[in-house]
This record gives C-alpha cells, structure tokens and sequence, in this order.
C-alpha cells in the first residue's frame, strides 16, 4: 500500500507540475496541520510516532523527500533518515553513492578523472539532531525544516535541492526522545514541569551517546556509521546541540584548543570557515549572542568520527530553555564561559544577548538559520567541498610516515580483546593487513598472522589517532595558574585500555600481507582429550573469565586455583562429569578448556553464582548504565538496587555483592532534592542507607565501588583506608581522564590473570593510603605513571593504592581507585570486575 500510495502521489505532482508546482506544494499537510501546534510553541511537543509519522507522509506527498528506516533502536523503536534532495538526484541516489565511494578512495584515480566526478557530484551532507534527549528543539526543527524543503520555491532552496544531497537524521536517539516526551507530558502543569527524566536517557549510556564515534558500543552508533557515514561518505556532518541557558545563544566553530593532530588542516581551517559563516549569517539576521572559538575544543575522535573520514565535523550548541518552557534571564544574570563573557562583546562574541524571555521557538529559529546557511554555502561552494574531499584522501593515501604502520601482534594475552580493536577499526573503514609469513621491521621480527595496519591509505589517520598514545598540552588559565579543564577526556589509546599488544612501526618495511575481510574467533572447545580428572580454564582474557558465570548459571561445580602451578593463580578448575556443558560453553565464548592430567592440589576457592545488585540512582549515572552494558553483553546476571531498596534493609538476604558504579558523592548520599522532584525519586542514600551498606558488609556481603563511589564508602562506611587526593587542589594534582600504569598482584583473586603491569583508566578518581587491615590488589609505581594523556602532580601517586580490598565485619569492601569498565573500553581492566564477583560468592576450600 505504501508503494502503492507513494505512486499515486508521484503521479499527482507530475500532474499538477504541468499546471504549475505551486498547487501541489499546497496539498503537503504544514507541521500545524498535522500537529494541531506550531513547531517551537510554548510547552508543546511532537512525540517520536508523530514525527515519524509526519516525515513520511511527506515523502508520500513529495519527490523531494525520501525516507529510510536503517534499523531498529534498542528498544527496538524505527530508527530513520530522510533524504532531501532534487527529483531528479532521488532518482539516480545509487549513482551519486558510488560517486562518493570513488571519490572518497582517490588511489588509482587521475586528476582528470577526479575533475570529471566532481563536475558531476552534489555535496553530501549529513545534519544530525537530537543525539542527547533533554536537547529537543533539533528533531522539532527537523520536522519543520524538511516541510519548507519541500514546500518553497524561492531561489535559495531551489539552489540547495539542486547542488546537495541532504541527509536529516531528526534523532539518534529516539528512545530517549520519546522518554523525554513522556516525562515532559507526565510533569506539565506540576512544580517538576521542565525537569530531566530521573532515568538515563538511553538504555545504557545516556548523554555518553556521542563518547562512542570510535568503540561503536551502541546499537544507533552502528546503525548510523555502518549505514549513513560509511554508506554515503559524507563532506560535510552537522551535529545539532543545546548547551546551558546562562550563556552565548548559539555556538559554532571555530573550536578552542587543542585540535587532535591527525585531523587534515584541511579540515580544520574547512570548520572555522564554515562555523564563521553561519556565526555571520545569523548575526545579519539580527540573531544576538552567537559565540564561535569558545567551551568546545576537537581533541578526542570519541564526538568525532567525519574527522577521520575526509569530512567537517560542524557543531552548534544552543542556549536550552526547560524542555519545552520558557525561561526568562535577566542580562545581569547571564555568565561567562570558556573564551568568552556573555556580558561583554569580543572578536568572538561581538552582540551580546541583551537578556530577556527564551523560548523553544527562538531555538529553533536560532537553527533553521544555521540549517539554511550552511546548506547554502555548501550548495554555492559545491566544487569547492568537493575537491577538498579528494584532496584530503590523496594527501591520506599519499601519506609518508613516521611512523608507517603499527603492528597488532599474533599472540595476544587477551586473543578476544585483540580481536575487538581489529573489528572496531575495520568497522571504522581502515584497512588491515596480515602476514603471510614473518617479516621484520625496525630491527624486530613479527611472526606469520602478525596484523600490520599501514596508515597510507584513505583512513589512517583514524587508526592512527586510536593506536597511539596522546601527548595532551599542559594548558593553563594563566602561567602558572590551574589547568584549564579539557571539554572531555584527554586520552583514547585503545591498545592500553583493551590490553591489546601493539607496535609501531618508524620505518619502512617489506612483508607478505594479506587483506583481511574479518577476523573469525576460534571454535572453541576442550583440547586435549577426555580426562578423568577434569578441566582448567586459564584466567588471561576476560572471555574465559565471563564463561565461568554461564558454567554457575548452568549449574557446573567450578573451582579457582589459589596456588601456582603449571597454570597461573586463578585458573578455573571444573571437575570431570561436565563434558557436554563445557564444550557447548567453550564452543559460544571461543576460548580453548584444557584437560587436566592430574586432579589439582592445594587450596582454591569453591564458586557459586553471585547474587548481584548494581546501585541505580535517580540522579543518573553513566557509568551505571554503562556497567549493566558490559554485564549484559557478557552474560552476567545482576538486579537494580535503588535508593529505597538500601535503605529498606536486608540486603544480605538478597545479594552476595552490590556494585556501586561511579557517580558524584553527593548524589548518591543526597539525591535529589525535596521539591525538585516527585516524592518518588527525591532523597538518595542518606544515613539510613550508608548504614545499611555497611550491615550488608558486616553480615558477609562484598561492597563493590567505581572511582568516586569508592570516597563515599571510606567516609561513610569507615574502612581503614584514606584517599590522599582529598582536598588536593588542581594545581597540584590534576587527572581529568588519562590512562596510567598500575602494578597488580596477579594472586589476589580481585587480579586473578591480569599482567603484573597494566593500564587503568583514571579519571578524577581517589587514590588510597591503607592501614594494617587493608590488602592493595594495585599500586601506582614510583616515578610518573602516565601512558597517555594528561596528569599533573603524578608523583603524588607513587606508591599509593589504586585498587584495595578492606575487611568490614565477615565481609568486604573492594574499593576501585578507576574506572574497570570505562566506556566500555578498557577490556584489559574488566577482569577485574568479574573476578570481584565471582569472589563475592567463593569460600576456600583445600584438597
């Protein structure tokens, strides 16, 4: 019916073509008439169905429009695109595609050859709204934008239809779309009305949804890179945003420093000059406070992934009101930013906003003008973005080192983890290679199945940025003065933070390389024959490790081994009797069980499936959600525990450990405020619940903390240790997210088959100084332990604890000085947290 009635309307326009396209423009339903509102009207909304629904009836009613589902979300919600463009370029899409696949991948194209598809190519744009879900304006201007696409016929959209492929993603976030309607519908008209969803507003990573351009965790960042960057190449990508409402009206670039230096110059000075043209666009529309080369800077490929892929990267973040409220600020209570005072014109922020009532209709306003005058300056410099597409791509393949290429090696403690980073950059388009045969390079020999990843080639520089180590500039407010706080994190070395073994490479070399297509895990299964004695598990990769929660949950008899032997401490034992299991669990993780040749002596610890409860706050946390990520992705049970859940008691009854992920102190102990919220969510731990804890603890529970939790455990629940950063200033110790060294006790249980030396992930998090009852699972070493990144005042860390367990009554705290699970990245440290698990539900036993 959908193809039928799209014919139908196909065959209307043409008819009322002839008589003249004005009629038939009339007869495209206008957002009011659909809605029964007009877009950015006071308190008023359109939910994820309505836009939906809207944008297709315009690609029924219209040749201009064209829409997409490219998947499903994880809540299984349509996740779509529609595609603007003229009649006659909707009709030829797969055309202009190849063309941008040739251009994209200048090897092997002349100059000519490049000159004559550029004549005939339309630039690609990509405008992405609504990635953060309190930020609405974007996906309601989306819907109006691409109404007026559509409908008009002045020159200036006659020239965009005519010059540019659009494609308009309203929200890569629909879920937390349609929540934020929900709750923006559920508190109009209360004293909550305006307020945040007291849930994160994705299912795993909330606002951390634009963190994940180079790890592709989540199902809406595959869906879009997979199908929409790496499908279409896009020359140009504008990321829609809201900021604060205190500040600037609207951003754009340029950005601040520092600039990430694999980004093309190109690009770079390609940013200011478009960030500049719609900051002077709006301001000759009288459109007052427009700031460029302020708060946000370009360093970490984590909100930036066109970057690497030949594309600009423009960002707008607008001044935000309270969802769909208004808000009214006096001038004088307008504040200063990064770069610039909202009181005060500068070079960047030249008219201030005089202060007054702020609307959701000035925002979107504010963004259809940046809407049209990028897309017309695109349109009007066709041949210019264009040939600086290629030329970024030949200066990519043409590129001389050093270095030339990195090396994953072929043996890999964490073969699974080395498999991730070699699929996360083919998904991210870089091209991997694998030896045929050994070769050698700068003086050292690799072995045959060595992965080599050259950076001459069209995406190098993406796999550059994410295979070394950063070196992030001290920047200061003033000389000598505290260290100016970076937008983000300052580091993505992934190799570090997955535990992967990588090399690179000064010089040129020679070797025998293969493409490769895929990279297959191993069957898996028992080698080694059938023992009558049972089977051994080592502990190194964190797949062997998350096995051992599916062979509990299926009811296996499962041991670790305490003492060293021919395999490390650690290493899972499972008695004989349990075959078929084993090889069915050893066949869905593909890791190799091995038979044991004697039954094993000594002491070992007897496991049961944890009973665990993760700590959810209504004050969101996004390393909660992304904890219940990687619990989930790997298969291991848990429960959420609320704040009305603690403090009610019992615990022990119910878990074996409850994990508190990394979140502010005060939210945690304080929640929300009385009055800010429904009763419901208010209040958090509080003393009631900071006692229970420790009840949990004393009666023989396992209290688990990430980072910053783990301070509210050393003041509340009394452990005999200390955190020596407390009330350090910045000036003299600073960690705003850098990857360091820690030194392991690969014998504890919590560190069971880390290497002595691994990378951790710290990020503004404690650092602990222990007394007599206290065990240290990690230490910092003497001397500075960056990897990559920033830190200052790191010897302040020499020695220090970053990992400890702490006896409380019968039970424990194990109290994580980092972040195990960052982002869901850092593979090498979520041993770690599987094994503080399985610990929690082990008693000793000796044979």
């Amino acid at each position: 019916m959908l193809g039928r009635a799209r014919g139908w309307s196909s065959l209307l326009l043409i008819i009322l073509t002839v008589g003249g396209a004005l009629p038939a423009q009339r007869a495209i339903p206008s957002p009011r008439e659909y809605l029964g509102f007009d877009i950015g009207e006071d308190r008023r909304l359109a939910s994820w169905p309505q836009i939906v629904e809207y944008l297709r009836r315009l690609d029924e009613a219209s040749d201009r429009l064209r829409v997409v589902e490219l998947g499903l979300t994880t809540e299984g919600r349509p996740f779509i695109m529609a595609i603007i463009a003229a009649p006659q370029t909707l009709a030829h899409l797969e055309e202009y595609r190849q063309l941008q696949k040739r251009l994209a991948d200048p090897r092997g194209l002349s100059e000519a050859e490049a000159r004559a598809l550029i004549e005939r190519g339309k630039v690609v744009v990509l405008i992405t709204c609504n990635i953060h879900s309190t930020e609405v304006a974007s996906a309601q201007t989306a819907l109006e934008f691409a109404w007026r696409m559509v409908t008009e016929d002045s020159p200036r959209v006659r020239e965009i239809l005519e010059n540019v492929i659009l494609l308009l993603i309203p929200s890569l976030n629909p879920d937390g779309n349609q929540m934020v309607y929900e709750w923006y519908q559920r508190t109009l008209g209360t004293p909550y009305e305006g307020t945040s969803p007291p849930w994160l507003y994705h299912k795993y990573v909330g606002h951390d949804n634009n963190r994940d351009w180079y790890m592709f965790t989540q199902v809406e960042t595959q869906l879009t890179v997979e199908k929409v960057h790496n499908a279409w190449h896009p020359q140009i990508v504008y990321d829609v945003h809201q900021m604060g409402a205190y500040g600037a009206r609207i951003f754009a670039p340029p950005w601040i420093d520092p600039i990430e230096p694999n980004i093309d110059p190109i690009l770079v000075q390609g940013m200011n000059w478009l960030g500049m043209k719609i900051a002077a666009d709006l301001t000759a529309e009288g459109k007052t406070g427009v700031v460029v080369n302020a708060i946000y800077d370009l360093w970490t490929p984590a909100r930036c992934y066109q970057c690497y892929h030949g594309g600009l990267r423009i960002l707008t973040e607008s001044a935000s009101v309270r969802i769909a409220s208004p808000i009214e600020i006096p001038f004088e209570r307008l504040q200063g930013g990064r770069g610039y005072d909202a009181r005060q014109p500068s070079w960047n922020f030249p008219q201030p906003w005089p202060g007054g009532v702020w609307r959701l209709r000035d925002i979107v306003d504010y963004q259809l003008s940046a809407f049209f005058s990028l897309l017309q300056t695109a349109a009007r410099h066709r041949d210019h973005f264009l040939w600086n597409f290629y030329r970024v791509g030949k200066r990519a393949v043409e590129r001389q080192g050093p270095p030339y290429a990195f090396v994953i090696l072929a043996e890999q403690r964490d073969p699974a983890a080395a498999r991730v980073l070699i699929e996360t950059l083919r998904f991210g388009l870089v091209e991997v290679w694998r030896a045929r045969a050994a070769f050698q390079a700068d003086g050292r020999m690799f072995s045959a199945g060595s992965y080599v990843i050259p950076l001459a080639q069209p995406y190098g520089a993406f796999a550059k940025a994410l295979l070394e180590r950063q070196h992030y500039p001290d920047l200061r407010e003033y000389p000598g003065g505290p260290p100016k706080r970076p937008y983000d994190v300052t580091a993505h070395t992934l190799p570090l933070l997955m535990g992967v073994d990588v090399v690179e490479i000064a010089r040129p070399f020679s070797a025998e390389l293969e493409r490769v297509e895929r990279v297959d895990e191993p069957r898996g299964g028992i080698v080694g024959g059938r023992s009558p004695h049972g089977y051994l598990i080592r502990p190194e990769g964190h797949h062997e490790i998350a096995a051992l929660f599916e062979l509990l949950r299926r009811g296996a008899r499962v041991y670790r081994l305490l003492e060293a032997s021919a395999f490390p401490p650690g290493t899972a034992f499972i008695p004989s009797g349990q075959e078929a299991l084993l090889e069915e669990v050893a066949r869905r993780f593909s890791i190799t069980v091995h038979a044991a040749r004697e039954r094993p002596r000594g002491a070992a610890l007897e496991l049961r499936l944890p009973r665990v409860g993760i700590y959810r706050s209504y004050v969101p946390s996004m390393d909660e959600g992304w904890t219940r990520w990687v619990f989930d992705r790997f298969g291991i049970p848990y429960e959420n525990v609320y704040d009305r859940d603690v403090r009610a008691g019992n615990l022990r009854a119910r878990f074996d450990v409850l994990l508190l992920p990394d979140h502010a102190p005060r939210a945690i102990v304080e929640g929300h405020r009385p009055g800010t919220m429904p009763e419901e969510y208010t209040g958090g731990l509080g003393d009631v619940g900071l006692a229970q804890l420790r009840a949990f603890a004393e009666a023989g529970g396992t209290l688990v903390a990430f980072n910053q939790a783990s301070t509210v455990l050393l003041r509340s629940v009394h452990p005999a240790v200390r955190d020596v950063l407390a009330g350090v200033s910045e000036r003299e110790f600073y960690g705003p997210g850098s990857i360091l060294r820690a030194e392991f006790d690969p014998a504890h249980p919590v560190a069971f088959g880390m290497d002595r030396e691994a990378a951790i992930w710290f990020e503004e998090g404690p650092a602990f100084e222990m007394g007599e009852s206290a065990v240290a699972i990690a230490r910092y070493p003497s001397g500075d332990p960056l990897l990559s990144g920033w830190l200052l005042g790191g010897e302040r860390l020499s020695g220090k604890a970053a990992l400890v367990e702490v006896p409380i009554g019968r039970g424990r705290a194990i109290l994580f000085g980092f972040r195990p699970q960052y982002r869901g990245q850092s593979y090498a440290t979520f041993k770690t947290v599987f094994n503080a698990l399985l610990y929690a539900a082990s008693e000793r036993v000796t044979w």
